[in-house]
């Protein structure tokens, strides 16, 4: 009778763990390109964990020569990636109090570095609403995937000569929660806009983007 329980104890953890968030980890960077104190847009690099870095080498490289041809970019954009779109490319944008996601990204490109795979691709912003202060947190709404920053938080580059570049930091502002179910199952990508029973709050954390 106890090792019958025991089994069915088990049999119980197996499945709260198989159900439980997140199931993909990105290492993300990012790139800024402005002109004088206007974000023209950023570069996002994402590197994926090894299991699901393994998953997209062996559904989309297809010649299984260890590299990613145009070809087979193109079927990773159409099959994987453009499917982010509804989940705002994992990217809060927030200018003041006010919080917004791309509806579209481009030059995206995939390639494997060291059986990792890594995503490219450039968000483009309107340089005058994004002009001065401003947020940027990459991070998933859903809580599907787990996202950490790179220990280089950002880089920037200026097309203006003669103008500063910015400076980067990390925040937590706790006025801007996300909320997801950490028992959604492998395929729930619900995204939560207020607080419920079972729910969790986390507070992404922000690359603030700011000139002394």
């Amino acid at each position: 009778m106890k090792r019958i329980v025991l089994v069915a104890v088990l049999a119980a953890l197996a499945v709260m763990q198989s159900a439980a968030h997140p199931h993909v980890f990105i290492q993300a960077q990012l790139e800024f390109v402005f002109d004088g104190d206007a974000c023209l847009g950023f570069w996002q690099e994402w590197t994926f964990d090894a299991r699901f870095s393994m998953e997209l080498r062996y559904k989309f490289d297809q010649d299984r020569n260890g590299s990613f041809s145009k070809a087979e970019q193109e079927d990773i954009h159409d099959g994987a990636f453009s499917n982010l779109r509804r989940y705002g490319f994992y990217t809060l944008l927030r200018k003041g109090t006010v919080r917004a996601s791309p509806t579209a990204v481009e030059n995206f490109s995939a390639r494997l570095v060291n059986d990792r795979a890594v995503y490219r691709f450039f968000v483009p912003l309107d340089g005058k609403e994004y002009a001065g202060g401003f947020s940027v947190a990459v991070f998933d709404t859903t809580y599907y995937s787990a996202v950490q920053y790179t220990d280089i938080l950002a880089t920037a580059e200026q097309r203006r000569a003669g103008s500063p570049i910015p400076v980067f930091s990390r925040q937590v502002d706790k006025r801007y929660p996300v909320y997801y179910n950490p028992m959604g199952g492998a395929q729930d990508m619900t995204t939560y806009k207020a607080p419920a029973p079972g729910l969790q709050t986390v507070y992404p954390e922000e690359i603030l983007v700011q000139f002394n």
